[in-house]
């Protein structure tokens, strides 16, 4: 089924789009102007000028009132719910054929075909010795590479040993929250005590409140079961935000231990930053003053520190704090003890680089938000989109930052010892309220603190890098720490409810925050103040909580040795036949008096692109970046900036597409570079922009020929290091040989590997029904196959992607496009073993509202879907397998090799599930740290995979292909997985020359920097989405469906 048949039925719930006018203002404008869109190079042809941003450029600046959608109010996401599906899809196909017919003109006297084929070159011709631009890369190289198995051990090793030989480590968290099935009824019974409590028996008032919280208790939306959601959501993010402060006591335990009678400066230094961080938390827990107290101004712009500082991520702006990521596996337990267990692995935040303005430590990148006089800090209160975001932050950063470093100045008291409280109030809180302050005292005020955290006074900077070294030295340390176990009590504090009746009769509300806003933006905030009556104490009896959760934490340190068995294989690229069409984007800007050298002459393109490029055989995709930002994204989310985007995008797809179409019967590959103008991550619109397109493009393309994107830097410092490294990531798709240097033979002629996730297009804020929304599902498709004449090789093919806009309602149900795809692979290529990856089914959440059961919680791995997927296919093998990532220590800094540990009784130490529903049967590492000015920490890869929610002949594949370790099937499987990550890998440029494994060949697809979430922007002062990746879709579903 295509796109345009399950977008026919639209949904009243969801806004309608009408791009009728914008498509017919695009081919007014490719008809009429004298611009063509395609311009050859005049001297030998060779070279093929796509001029799609002079179109973007001028339709965007002249016709700012074009809009597709009308509707502005209450909606999330808007970007394929056509008025009329049909009507779009036949614009497209109008602006097809002119370009088709604009690419004649510019060909002519020759054929498009004939043109095309002379920009394409043989990949060979760009196998060179030498790395380097514009495209030659090393093809023939044979690289060796091996990878080496470990053992690992923790708390559950019996007879630990001293760690001394151990090559890794990391530490684990284990939390588990018991008591979830009573604390509804505990609620429950603390709110019919409580109207007791305030009403007299027989009372109007009492049979009133009764009947209130009867109809709460029975209707899904009603406040009651609003705060079961946020608690069910909320508890364990809110929970981590002191478990910090007891990891850091973990540690200083641990130095104490492992230092004895030692007495080290340092270590005081984080008894300091644990005392202040808990002086935050009894701050804002403070029962004796009100919510007001709390509440602070800048600019117009409030926030309550009480609800700031009870979120998840109250510290994080810190240069120095631990944090909770990549999950290893979830249990749940509906019997007696009935308990919710997560497995979730520690990095710890140091001080290190961040990528964004070139900043050299998250401390002077957070001083430099928060000083007045910043060049950031102005550009952010000038951008009225940024502006309310950026005030709300810089009043948390300022009052975080004075509350952790502030000092006694007298210097009667030691650090460790000061409470800064009173100091605070009297400077800071006192100041931020002051209604009449005007807002030069602000900027003073703002100015004062700043400059007490950035210059000698404080010494916060010596103080920040001596506690890093601290912990860094102590971290890569190789004894043991003992395993650390504690139980506390998360309660929900009784202060919430109203204790008069007449305020609960005419709120219709027993909470003292309104739950039920229809309003998407007073309803979040409603939520997040409800965390603060979420308060982490001791396990023991308390007289003030509605309801409490018990919860047991566990820290372990978690050792890796290398065992003897090694895996050895020799890679080499199979480009044979293969044609490059290699597209190029590049900036250019205008000249000035002096540089102009022709009449006529007006542009310069970036140097570069002139010095590399310029007459090489390609496609080429240039764009004023002056302008862009000048005028196009000075405000992101204007009809400029819309209409700009959307046009640029469809018209550089289609004018690849038409030229990419004579070429349909060739081997193709579409190499895409882009060039950035900084050599850090740019936070400027037109580079955001930029890589979401050609992310998009390069996946839409490679529905039907192979096609990657890169990016590269152009900053003279470093640009052979990063040349080489991009060439390695635009080449990283092409099919590989993989040759196994041992006795191991593989068991299994073909193996597919399908990668799958979804990213919403179209949906409103408060929905009726989830099931309207519209999604864009995409993945893709990588085949394996055993060489028929040779026994130990293999190769590997990254075969297509695939994308399709499907309804929510059948997304999770039956994926139609999944489907289709497998069963191609299943009548036509002979594949009857698919390795299904998508998107992790960890939620952290408590299970409090959602079922289990519910096929949302599982994704696409539910047993609706699995059953879809194999149906009328019953030799058809499906492992669903899902992936995650998690923190690890390199103790061998030399070390730059890969390591596996394919043992799953051996990984049972990792996720114990007691469920048996999830299972870990694979950890993939690497020695390389890849940035080591952000952070010390590498990651770990672990695959898990679904048992017991499938029928007993699934269950069985799963047993047999993923964790049966005496199966010559389940090692053959692990094998290719292992070397699908090499085939993704990632060069060493060092004395090394061993290639190591990719550790998330993924991540292009799942996860922060997916496809997913790089595809979507939003437009208007609304924050209304649109999907790039759906709306291309669409656009390619009219042109070939």
């Amino acid at each position: 089924m295509t796109d345009q048949h399950i977008l026919q039925e639209t949904f009243d719930s969801l806004p309608k789009l009408d791009y009728i006018p914008l498509l017919d203002t695009i081919l007014k404008e490719i008809k009429t102007t004298n611009t063509p869109i395609f311009q050859l190079a005049p001297d030998d042809q060779n070279r093929l000028l796509i001029r799609a941003y002079d179109f973007a450029y001028k339709i965007a600046t002249e016709n700012k009132t074009l809009n597709p959608l009308t509707q502005t109010n209450g909606i999330r996401a808007a970007t394929v719910n056509f008025e009329d599906a049909a009507k779009f899809c036949d614009k497209i196909r109008q602006i097809q054929q002119l370009l088709k017919e604009k690419l004649n003109l510019a060909c002519q006297p020759e054929s498009p075909e004939n043109i095309l084929a002379k920009i394409c070159s043989d990949l060979g011709e760009f196998n060179q010795e030498k790395d380097d631009l514009p495209f030659n890369y090393d093809f023939n190289k044979q690289s060796p590479f091996n990878s080496k198995r470990l053992i690992l051990e923790n708390s559950f090793t019996p007879h630990r040993s001293n760690g001394s030989d151990a090559i890794i480590k990391a530490h684990h968290f284990n939390i588990r929250f018991t008591g979830l099935a009573d604390f509804q009824d505990n609620l429950c019974a603390y709110i019919r005590h409580h109207i007791e409590t305030i009403t007299d028996e027989d009372s109007p008032e009492r049979r009133d409140l009764n009947e209130l919280f009867n109809e709460l208790l029975a209707r899904p939306d009603s406040s009651l079961n609003n705060l079961r959601s946020i608690i069910d959501q909320e508890a364990l993010p809110r929970l981590l935000r002191d478990l910090k402060i007891d990891y850091l006591e973990y540690l200083k335990k641990g130095w104490q231990k492992t230092h004895p009678n030692v007495n080290s400066p340092d270590l005081t230094l984080l008894q300091t930053l644990i005392n202040r961080l808990k002086i935050v938390i009894e701050y804002v827990n403070d029962p004796n003053l009100d919510n007001a107290h709390y509440d602070i101004t800048y600019l117009g712009e409030t926030v309550n520190l009480r609800t700031a500082f009870s979120q998840s991520d109250a510290f994080d702006s810190l240069p120095i704090i631990p944090d909770y990521q990549g999950v290893m596996g979830e249990s749940y337990n509906r019997n007696s003890n009935n308990f919710k267990e997560f497995n979730l692995g520690i990095r710890l935040k140091l001080n290190g680089s961040v990528s964004a303005y070139n900043e050299k430590s998250s401390l002077d990148y957070h001083i430099a938000e928060i000083d007045p006089t910043s060049p950031r800090h102005r550009e952010y209160l000038q951008n009225s989109n940024k502006a309310k975001s950026f005030k709300t932050r810089v009043l948390k950063t300022v009052c975080l930052y004075y509350l952790i470093f502030a000092i006694d100045e007298t210097g009667n008291t030691p650090d460790e010892e000061y409470n800064p409280i009173l100091q605070f109030e009297q400077e800071v809180l006192k100041g931020f309220q002051s209604h009449q302050t005007n807002p030069e005292a602000i900027t003073q005020l703002l100015s004062t603190i700043k400059n007490k955290i950035a210059n000698s006074g404080w010494e916060v900077n010596q103080k920040v890098n001596r506690l890093k070294s601290f912990l860094q030295n102590f971290l890569m340390q190789k004894t043991v720490l003992n395993c650390e176990q504690k139980t506390v009590k998360l309660r929900l504090y009784k202060d919430i409810l109203h204790e008069k009746p007449i305020n609960i009769i005419n709120s219709q509300n027993f909470f003292k925050i309104n739950l039920e806003d229809d309003d998407t933006s007073r309803s979040r905030s409603s939520g997040r103040e409800a965390l603060a009556y979420l308060k982490v104490e001791e396990n023991q009896l308390s007289q003030d909580s509605l309801a409490s959760l018990e919860v047991t934490f566990t820290f372990d340190d978690v050792r890796y040795f290398t065992v003897e068995e090694e895996q050895k294989f020799a890679l080499r690229y199979n480009i044979d036949g293969i044609k490059a069409l290699p597209v190029v984007f590049y900036p250019i800007r205008k000249l000035n008096a002096e540089e102009i050298k022709k009449p006529g002459e007006k542009f310069k393109p970036l140097s570069l692109y002139d010095k590399h490029f310029k007459e090489k055989k390609l496609i080429a995709i240039y764009y004023n970046i002056t302008d862009l930002r000048e005028t196009i994204f000075k405000d992101n989310q204007s009809p400029e900036a819309r209409i700009y985007r959307q046009v640029f995008s469809l018209l550089t797809y289609l004018c690849i597409s038409v030229c990419q179409n004579p070429l349909k019967d060739q081997n193709l590959f579409i190499p895409i570079l882009r060039f950035h103008v900084q050599s850090t991550v740019d936070d400027s619109e037109d580079e955001k922009y930029l890589r979401t397109l050609t992310r998009s493009l390069a996946h839409i393309l490679r529905r039907d020929c192979l096609a990657n994107d890169q990016g590269l830097n152009t900053e003279n410092k470093g640009i052979e290091y990063r040349t080489r490294n991009a060439l390695s990531s635009l080449y990283c798709l092409l099919p590989k040989r993989f040759k196994f240097n041992s006795d191991f033979k593989p068991q299994l002629d073909k193996l597919a590997i399908i990668v799958v996730s979804s990213w919403v297009s179209d949906a409103v804020w408060n929905e009726p029904d989830k099931n309207q929304r519209i999604s864009n599902i995409y993945g893709e498709i990588v085949l394996i196959e055993r060489d028929p004449d040779k026994s130990d090789v293999i190769q590997i093919n990254n075969f297509k992607t695939f994308s399709s806009n499907e309804k929510h309602e059948q997304l999770y149900q039956k994926p139609t496009v999944i489907r289709d795809e497998i069963t191609k692979l299943y009548e036509e290529k002979g594949y009857r073993h698919f390795l299904y990856v998508a998107k992790a089914p960890y939620s952290r959440r408590l299970g409090l509202i959602r079922s289990e059961s519910d096929p949302d919680s599982l994704f696409f791995m539910s047993e609706t879907v699995i059953k879809y997927l194999k149906d009328e296919k019953p030799d058809l093998k499906l492992y669903p397998v899902f992936m995650d990532t998690y923190p690890a220590l390199n103790l061998n800094t030399k070390n730059q090799e890969s390591f596996y540990i394919p043992d799953v009784e051996e990984l049972k130490k990792l996720s114990n599930d007691p469920s048996q529903r999830t299972k870990v049967f694979l950890n993939l590492f690497t020695g390389v740290t890849v940035d080591k000015k952000r952070t010390i920490f590498n990651s770990v890869v672990c695959y898990s995979t679904l048992l017991n929610i499938y029928d007993d002949e699934h269950t069985r594949d799963v047993i047999s292909g993923l964790l049966d370790d005496s199966s010559p099937l389940q090692k053959t499987i692990l094998n290719y997985i292992i070397l699908f990550h090499f085939s993704r890998y990632e060069k060493s440029y060092n004395n090394n020359t061993n290639i190591v494994l990719k550790l998330n060949p993924y991540s292009k697809l799942i996860g922060d920097e997916g496809l997913g979430t790089l595809s979507s922007f939003t437009y208007s002062p609304k924050n209304i989405n649109f999907n790039t990746l759906a709306f291309l879709t669409m656009v390619r579903s009219a042109i070939y469906d």
